[in-house]
């Protein structure tokens, strides 16, 4: 070999080609810095030119030297090339709602950051908020370790720094609340207006939370509750009525102030402590609501009406709990 010919093969060189494998048409990025060549292989032009244009605007910023790291790019970057490339190819609803959520979440706390200088110590202190129980971090943790085990394989990081902590625990799931459980938050909640309608509306209304946030004191009528829009992830708002059983009507306060996550967290976590829980149990007031409903009134269809969902399965499968009819007829009666 050469002087020229070592001179041409340690010039940084990287380029979009086109090649066949096992008879498929596939992109490849080929590039050549210091010396090591390397090949990756995309199955359309977009995702490959993304790629050739990451390893470019790496070059040009930080020389051949960044190569000797995985990364180079910061965790905003990554996030945006994902979402760029791989988030179209997602089904709209709560998963993709989710995933934006997290990833925002993350960006907004170390968007700046380049990825190879995160570590799996940043991660555990990201998940480990105390306002997140151990469910709520499980899902953090899931959807972390999706996005960075994309970048790994396009080689956008080397490794996935969420697999290096552990898993979070999932919080123990007490989604059936008793009898007394019920009284006694009725009992604690009694002097806060916001508190007792966020109580009352999922355990009596058996409203989902998000259906909860946005209710407002004009949205009650005389038999029923107006819910403007059932889920965050439906692509056009659709409202349903949520009956006002005697129940809800004995304790739903007649006003109230904002009941959206920010202003309902601390009082909740209050609550959970004089129940000497650990942390709130996820979803216990719609489920218990949905179990005693049907324990009382023993009709799917009626119970699957009174949560909005459209299948009598969904109740019989998820909510459905061993609860007496003589337990339900005391709940009913709180």
């Amino acid at each position: 070999m050469d002087a020229t010919d070592a001179t041409g093969r340690n010039t940084p060189l990287i380029t979009l080609r086109e090649a066949t494998v096992r008879g498929e048409a596939k992109h490849v990025v080929f590039s050549r810095i210091n010396g090591i060549e390397k090949r990756t292989f995309f199955p359309t032009r977009l995702e490959a030119s993304l790629h050739r244009d990451a390893l470019l605007t790496k070059l040009q910023a930080r020389g051949t030297e960044a190569f000797e790291q995985a990364a180079g790019m910061t965790v905003a970057q990554v996030w945006r090339e994902f979402n760029l490339v791989r988030m179209p190819k997602l089904k709209e609803g709560n998963h993709k709602r989710l995933l934006l959520w997290w990833w925002g979440k993350f960006v907004a706390e170390y968007g700046p950051m380049d990825l190879c200088d995160i570590k799996p110590g940043h991660i555990d202190r990201f998940l480990t908020r105390p306002e997140w129980t151990g469910t709520t971090a499980k899902q953090g943790f899931d959807y972390l370790r999706l996005v960075w085990n994309w970048a790994v394989r396009y080689d956008l990081a080397e490794r996935n720094p969420v697999l290096k902590i552990d898993v979070p625990a999932r919080t123990t799931e007490h989604h059936l609340l008793s009898v007394k459980n019920v009284n006694r938050l009725l009992d604690l909640t009694a002097q806060n207006d916001r508190l007792r309608a966020w109580l009352v509306l999922g355990v009596f209304g058996g409203m989902r939370t998000s259906e909860v946030w946005r209710a407002k004191p004009e949205h009650v009528e005389e038999t029923e509750i107006l819910v403007p829009q059932t889920k965050s992830t439906d692509a056009a708002p659709r409202r349903r009525y949520v009956p006002i059983l005697p129940a809800l009507r004995r304790h739903l306060p007649a006003d109230w102030d904002c009941l959206e996550e920010d202003f309902i967290k601390r009082g909740r976590t209050a609550l959970a402590e004089k129940m000497k829980w650990e942390e709130w149990p996820q979803n216990c007031l719609r489920h218990t609501a949905a179990s005693m409903h049907l324990a009382m009134w023993q009709d799917a269809g009626k119970t699957a009406f009174f949560l909005g969902h459209s299948s009598p399965q969904m109740v019989n499968k998820t909510y459905a709990r061993a609860v007496r009819q003589a337990e339900a007829e005391r709940f009913w009666g709180l």
